[in-house]
């Protein structure tokens, strides 16, 4: 009898205890420790054209902005994608530029370009990893013209050697990276996911923005992207398939949020100079850009202007959880704190 009253006393004294002992660091259940955030949890601003500077004298309304240098992009503007034309001259340099007529550049070829760029991301180590878009642009198109076809290929090899180059392999995320252990690129990104942002911090991905000849000649020499520097741009029944351009997020709106739920990567657009969306300060596209999940929303305007009211700038701060995508217990901080 004395012994059961002991040991109902003993019982009574536990009882509360043991919610204390919960209330300890390390006591109780440790459920709340946020998910790891990836690579496509995140939202970031991108610039259309990045190197661009309008023309001398009247223009084009296509033609009429310019971009600041791409460092003061980043360091001042937030901006983590960037889009680079490059043209070739077969005598051995890769200039960038947007065509004949209108060809100034804050950075004049592919080497000042990532030189720069990789430059400020030495300065800021854990940033995001940088989108890197780069658009092969005129070479000579004759059909099945076999120069033609060896003109191509040594550009697209030429563009290859320089990321090599000008941008280290330990700071470059590369469809190999990604794939991992699985058979192929979508299997990964679709399945396993995208590489952890606490180990991508720092460095950047290359992606090739070109569909048909010009991307089937890059795989052709990289097939499933093995050993390749850039991903490419193609269908759900590619087994490279991994990352989108869809610059219609009022049209697409729909497909981009279903590709961002499947896993795959997607750049949009907010805006294009020439469709007078700046001029009328017209929003719909660039706040359906951000809704719909897209992971980098590339503009004309990432600042303010003289005389144009409209800008893009990621809700919140330089960096957002994307709406799709992200996890309980992402925040800007989490994604990024260059301090």
């Amino acid at each position: 009898m004395r012994s059961t009253a002991l040991a109902l006393c003993f019982l009574m004294l536990a009882a509360p205890l043991a919610g204390c002992f919960e209330m300890l660091p390390g006591g109780g259940d440790d459920s709340s420790e946020p998910e790891p955030l990836r690579i496509n949890h995140v939202q970031v601003l991108g610039t259309h054209n990045s190197y661009h500077i309008k023309p001398f004298g009247p223009t084009v309304r296509a033609y009429d902005y310019t971009h600041e240098p791409l460092d003061i992009q980043a360091e001042s503007f937030g901006v983590r994608q960037f889009e680079l034309d490059v043209w070739w001259d077969p005598r051995g340099q890769l200039y960038v530029y947007h065509n004949q007529y209108d060809f100034r550049s804050n950075c004049a070829t592919f080497e000042e370009c990532l030189t720069t760029l990789l430059t400020w991301s030495e300065a800021n180590a854990e940033h995001v990893p940088l989108m890197i878009w780069v658009e092969p642009k005129e070479w000579v198109r004759s059909g099945t013209d076999s120069d033609a076809v060896l003109e191509l290929q040594e550009m697209l090899e030429k563009i290859e050697t320089e990321i090599a180059e000008w941008w280290p392999r330990e700071k470059t995320i590369t469809p190999d990276d990604v794939r991992g252990e699985a058979a192929t690129l979508r299997e990964a990104v679709t399945t396993t996911g995208w590489p952890l942002l606490e180990d991508s911090r720092g460095k950047a991905m290359f992606i090739l923005l070109a569909e048909d000849d010009v991307r089937d000649a890059y795989t052709e020499t990289f097939p499933g992207l093995n050993g390749s520097l850039m991903f490419t741009m193609n269908d759900e029944a590619s087994e490279t398939a991994a990352i989108y351009s869809e610059t219609d997020p009022i049209g697409m709106g729909a497909e981009i949020t279903r590709l961002v739920e499947e896993g795959y990567i997607v750049r949009s657009r907010a805006d294009n100079a020439e469709d007078g969306e700046a001029d009328d300060n017209e929003t719909a596209r660039r706040d359906a850009a951000f809704a719909v999940g897209a992971h980098s929303i590339s503009t004309d305007y990432p600042a303010p202007v003289d005389g144009i009211d409209y800008w893009v700038e990621v809700p919140g701060g330089t960096v957002a959880c994307n709406p799709v995508t992200a996890p309980p217990g992402c925040t800007a901080e989490r994604i990024e704190s260059l301090g």
